[in-house]
């Protein structure tokens, strides 16, 4: 949903700050764990029911998500592992999230309703970073749909920060997770469609991995 030179401005914003963490020679992989920490204990706030200083901690959570890549292209130092931990870190950031709010609405405010929103959103944003990294390893892109990482993010901030429009932000990422896992594998479809004599068998019993140069980064899903 974001449009491309938003992204690039986001980019450059990120660049900015590159030199002043290459002094501290901080490394990408630190600011990754560190990002996924931050994110913990906004999950923390979320379960105690402080939620906007949850969505600010959070905001700021994502600022380490953006800066570890920012990093790592400046000073060359783009691994497979690296982006490997990246995108593992991104999903456990999401649980982490998505497990205090359950634990908010289902413990502190005795709801029925908001605890399944929060399962279906869960279910629909893994399932979102999951068609994306199966469909790369068969050969497949698996980009597109409605809500990557960053919307979701950015949903989730704003349902916590202003408090009235949090169940909202969960109706709006339970539904739209799931149609964007659904528009990824719409795509992937149209994809095998197009590429002759490859069966869904073969395809599944010998998944052929996307060619990475040494010291790129690996394709994230999300």
């Amino acid at each position: 949903m974001f449009t491309a030179r938003f992204q690039a401005w986001v980019r450059r914003a990120a660049g900015r700050a590159v030199p002043l963490l290459r002094l501290t020679h901080v490394s990408p992989n630190a600011l990754t764990v560190v990002g996924l920490l931050i994110t913990a204990a906004s999950a923390v706030l979320i379960a105690l029911g402080r939620l906007l200083p949850a969505g600010i901690v959070l905001l700021a959570a994502s600022a380490f998500d953006i800066l570890d890549g920012a990093l790592a292209r400046v000073t060359g130092r783009t691994q497979r592992y690296g982006a490997f931990l990246d995108s593992t870190s991104d999903r456990y950031a999401e649980v982490f999230t998505y497990i205090a709010l359950l634990y908010y609405f289902s413990v502190r405010q005795h709801a029925s309703l908001e605890p399944m929103l929060v399962v279906c959103a869960l279910s629909g944003s893994l399932l979102v970073s999951y068609v994306k990294a199966r469909a790369q390893s068969l050969g497949y892109s698996g980009d597109g749909g409605l809500l990557a990482r960053p919307e979701r993010v950015v949903i989730t901030v704003a349902g916590l920060i202003v408090a009235p429009f949090l169940v909202w932000a969960l109706w709006a990422l339970a539904v739209l997770t799931n149609v964007t896992a659904v528009q990824r594998v719409w795509a992937v479809w149209r994809q095998a469609r197009r590429v002759p004599g490859v069966t869904e068998r073969s395809a599944a019993a010998e998944p052929q991995q996307p060619a990475i140069k040494p010291g790129a980064v690996a394709p994230d899903p999300r």
